[in-house]
Order: C-alpha cells, then sequence, then structure tokens
C-alpha cells in the first residue's frame, strides 16, 4: 500500500477558498445526517435535548466526535422523567462534573458499532464507565423489544459517521458505589439590596414642621419712649 503522506494535490488558486470552507466546522443542522458524528447527531436531534446538555456540561463533545465507533444508548428527553425532581439539575452543577462524566460514560460503548442485529446475540457488553469498565445488561424480550437494563430501545440504529445511536426510554445509572460523591450546592450570595431593620423609622418617618412655635420665643422689644419738648 502506497503511504498516504506522499501523495500531494495542487489545487488551483480559485479553488483554495472553496476547500477553506469545506474544511471549516459546519454547525449540526447544517450538515447532511451523513456526514453527522455521534455529537452532531444528538446536537441536531430536538428530543434529545437534555442528554446533549449532560454531554456539553461534562466536556465530552471532542470525545463524541472523535473517530470511534462508538455505540451509543441516548435517553430521550421524555427518559429524564422518571430521574427524581432535581436530579438532572444537580447533576449539571460545575461541582459535579466528574460524576456527570461517569454517568454519560456509561452509555457508551467504544470500539464498536453494533446495531439491533448485533445485540440480540449478546448478554452483555462493557460500557466506558469504570476502572475496570462496568458491564451493560442486554436482554430480548419474547415480543422482541431489546433492553439495556430495564432501558428499552425505543429508536435503533441510527446511523453516524463514527458509529451508532440507539434512543432508549430510560436513563441509564452506574452503580452508586462506583460514582463520585454529589458535592455540596455553592453558598448563597449575600444579599445586597437588604431592607432596613426598621423601615418606618427612616422611610416613613413625619418630617419636622419648620413652621412650629419655638419652645422659648424671644421677648418682645419694648417700644421707645417719646423725646420730651
Amino acid at each position: 500500500m502506497k503511504c498516504c503522506s506522499r501523495i500531494r494535490f495542487t489545487a488551483p488558486q480559485w479553488l483554495l477558498p472553496v476547500l477553506l470552507l469545506g474544511f471549516m466546522a459546519a454547525p449540526a443542522e447544517a450538515k447532511s445526517p451523513k456526514y453527522r458524528d455521534i455529537y452532531d447527531t444528538v446536537a441536531a436531534n430536538p428530543i434529545l435535548t437534555k442528554f446533549a446538555a449532560m454531554v456539553q456540561a461534562s466536556d465530552l463533545g471532542t470525545f463524541f466526535s472523535s473517530r470511534g465507533p462508538f455505540t451509543v444508548f441516548v435517553p430521550t428527553d421524555s427518559a429524564f422523567a422518571k430521574l427524581p425532581p432535581g436530579m438532572l439539575d444537580t447533576l449539571l452543577r460545575p461541582e459535579n462534573k466528574e460524576r456527570l462524566q461517569d454517568i454519560v460514560l456509561f452509555h457508551v460503548v467504544s470500539g464498536k458499532r453494533l446495531m439491533a442485529m448485533d445485540l440480540k446475540g449478546l448478554k452483555s457488553v462493557l460500557s466506558c464507565e469504570g476502572d475496570p469498565p462496568s458491564p451493560l445488561i442486554l436482554k430480548t424480550t419474547r415480543t422482541g423489544a431489546q433492553l439495556v437494563f430495564k432501558a428499552k430501545i425505543v429508536h435503533a440504529d441510527i446511523k453516524c459517521q463514527n458509529g451508532v445511536i440507539h434512543e432508549i426510554d430510560t436513563v441509564l445509572m452506574p452503580p452508586e458505589a462506583s460514582l463520585p460523591p454529589i458535592a455540596a450546592p455553592p453558598p448563597p450570595a449575600p444579599a445586597t439590596n437588604a431592607v432596613p431593620a426598621n423601615p418606618s423609622a427612616t422611610t416613613n418617618a413625619t418630617p419636622a414642621n419648620t413652621n412650629a412655635v419655638p419652645d422659648n420665643p424671644v421677648a418682645p422689644v419694648a417700644a421707645p419712649e417719646p423725646t420730651p419738648r
């Protein structure tokens, strides 16, 4: 096989701006589905916005755009309704980034492009979470539904440039023992517009009467006596 580094292509000068525009990263919505990687595909899907927010907050966007291949089980937005109230907001806080990364990676199988037919012949696969990696238990029901633990695959075989996505109806959670503890929320910021202790004493005080008679009035001046003639 010839070494690719020895092959040179000399483009005409007028074509260079066109090539540069082609190499520039386009938004996920502008890319054809055929050329979208997993990160692009998740970002462009209107029912995967919450998982997209998890990927962004965990700084794993570059990972999902790398060569792969990957098999990713992506929970739909409706799947997050099964989580305890406020859990997603807690996970998206910066102090819980490491825990969030582990949860996101628990949805990923690296090095394999597993289609739905491939999953039917497997009992488990290894996720990218943990050391050693935590397994994902697979099952196919009698009716043909495919499960990852208790999460049902509701839309399979979404092909991407660097792998495949299977949409699921439940968020996958690694064993709690393998996750970092949830960080305490930051203390509330001090109030800058505090109300005075006795606002009526300052804002609603009765103005002083400037026309009041003084307590010690000045004695009247006596009239001058008439001058004798």
